[in-house]
């Protein structure tokens, strides 16, 4: 069965379609490794095969995609290295913003990002879908940031997020998690404008969400290629 169309224009496609594909790849529900067959695609999503096209090319920007000649498009796998690379350069620059952020945040910022923290406590106790999660996740460190992050900032942090969002979303289908009682004690000390508290926290939470996958998977540093999350 053909599924819906989507509601867009003809030049806006390859951006819907990629969306699509992120989420898919970054829940899981497409393995890293799996061919991207254009045919069964379009046929699925009830799309042509240019959009589609188009959109695995912005995909392959991101590095979610990798093109092998007489292959084609499969889902960039998923390695420790990269793992270590990624949350290596968020370390270096969100716990400098957080800090900054704190420093620049009003009231009612304040009282936003308390607001996000109960959505996302909320999700975590009743729903099971990944995509609600991870959204909702990536909504409430967007805030503990945005006061000290300017637009080229918020396009790098963003970016580094579409990646490592892959390994959240692994180690979250474990069950084990990912210092999710450190999010509180974050909105304490925005609360108490601790900027150097929250800079030091959430280095250590990245430190620790790197070292969950790692621990999982082992000391392999290509343990994850052969992982369907």
């Amino acid at each position: 069965m053909r599924g819906h169309a989507f509601s867009a224009s003809p030049g806006e496609l390859p951006s819907v379609v990629a969306d699509q594909l992120r989420r898919e790849i970054v829940e899981g529900l497409i393995a890293p490794g799996e061919r991207i067959n254009v045919r069964q695609l379009g046929h699925k999503l009830n799309v042509s095969a240019i959009p589609i096209r188009e959109a695995l090319r912005l995909l392959e920007a991101e590095g979610m995609i990798e093109s092998i000649p007489n292959v084609g498009a499969i889902v960039s796998r998923v390695s420790l290295v990269e793992l270590e690379a990624v949350y290596d350069l968020r370390r270096l620059i969100e716990p400098t913003i957080a800090r900054r952020s704190v420093e620049n945040m009003s009231d009612d910022h304040r009282a936003t990002l308390r607001k996000t923290l109960d959505e996302l406590e909320a999700v975590e106790r009743g729903t099971e879908d990944m995509a609600t999660f991870i959204s909702t996740h990536r909504r409430f460190h967007w805030e503990l940031l945005a006061p000290g992050a300017t637009p080229l900032v918020e396009d790098t942090i963003r970016r580094l997020w579409q990646i490592s969002e892959r390994y959240v979303a692994l180690t979250r289908r474990t069950g084990l998690p990912v210092a999710d009682t450190q999010h509180e004690e974050m909105v304490e000390l925005c609360a108490r404008h601790d900027g150097d508290g929250l800079a030091d926290l959430l280095a250590y939470h990245l430190h620790l969400a790197a070292d969950t996958v790692t621990a999982l998977f082992g000391e392999d540093p290509y343990a994850l290629e052969s992982v369907s999350a």
